[in-house]
């Protein structure tokens, strides 16, 4: 049976995607042949149709991590007549999720085919390939530069910072939510001081997707040097990418680096919710504050 081979793999997802024609596969040599015939020792290519395509649609969805994302485009599956279109043109709007989807169709794609690949030659009484060694590279790793942060970036930085800093708190007034942020930072050196580390997330663009934000401080008990994260924000626009642990993985690298004996995230408000991105990363509860309206208490 003919070598599965990069070139092979490229040209036999491209004759299915040209659902005009009727494409077979020599066994022997691997040659993608257009015939509506039936020709001796030529295989059918991978079943590719519309329903396939559009099952391919609703798993590059579900695996998408931004809420605002899969809703997006579960309506747009959902809207009938012109989906496919519809589909194409509304991620054309959102460049990295574009780029997403085209890396996921195309792990997808070439999974299929080396899947049709080994049922043909478990078919001819041929042992099957081992498993394709998994790609590990990430898309964000790919596609954006993360480095520590410089002048150019600090007015875009603050700016996130602050908009991160608005979405963490439920309930209170604008002009309250700011006043709040001038006197939060105002005890806290600014993002490029000598105490701080910063570490940002550069689209190819060149523009701002994201930053961790952290300072040294140093450990009352043994005098040991800690990192302590002020911020770690995505623009929203980039969420649901997988920036977010990128950024903190890096970080964690950086502190380290830098003499850090621990690295120290205060979560608060709607921010909770991250707690158990935290603990995957390694991070461990240390300590719990709680709060209690007099009026609401309990009898016990």
């Amino acid at each position: 049976m003919f070598p599965l081979t990069e070139e092979f793999i490229d040209q036999l997802i491209f004759a299915m995607e040209d659902q005009e024609h009727r494409v077979l596969v020599d066994f022997n040599t691997g040659d993608i042949i257009s015939s509506d015939d039936d020709l001796a020792d030529c295989l059918e290519m991978p079943l590719w149709r519309q329903i396939e395509g559009f099952s391919l649609m609703e798993k590059f969805i579900s695996k998408l991590r931004n809420p605002l994302h899969r809703e997006l485009l579960h309506s747009v599956l959902t809207s009938g007549k012109g989906v496919f279109r519809n589909f194409k043109n509304t991620l054309k709007k959102n460049e990295q999720l574009e780029k997403l989807w085209f890396s996921f169709k195309e792990k997808e794609m070439r999974r299929i085919v080396r899947e049709w690949y080994n049922e043909q030659r478990e078919l001819k009484g041929l042992q099957r390939l081992g498993p394709e060694p998994e790609d590990t590279e990430e898309l964000l790793l790919s596609d954006f530069t993360i480095k520590p942060g410089s002048k150019e970036y600090l007015e875009a930085v603050i700016e996130l910072d602050r908009q991160a800093f608005a979405e963490n708190m439920e309930n209170v007034r604008p002009e309250k939510i700011e006043e709040l942020y001038r006197e939060k930072r105002s005890f806290i050196p600014g993002p490029l001081d000598e105490k701080c580390s910063l570490l940002i997330c550069e689209t190819p663009e060149g523009e701002l997707a994201g930053f961790a934000w952290g300072v040294k401080t140093e450990n009352r008990l043994d005098s040991s040097m800690e990192m302590r994260l002020i911020q770690l924000a995505v623009a929203g626009n980039m969420r649901g990418l997988g920036m977010g642990a990128q950024l903190l993985q890096h970080f964690v690298r950086q502190a380290g680096s830098l003499g850090a004996r621990r690295l120290v995230a205060e979560l608060s408000g709607p921010a909770l919710k991250l707690a158990s991105f935290f603990e995957r990363l390694g991070f461990m509860n240390s300590s719990v504050v709680m709060h209690l309206d007099p009026d609401s208490r309990k009898e016990v």
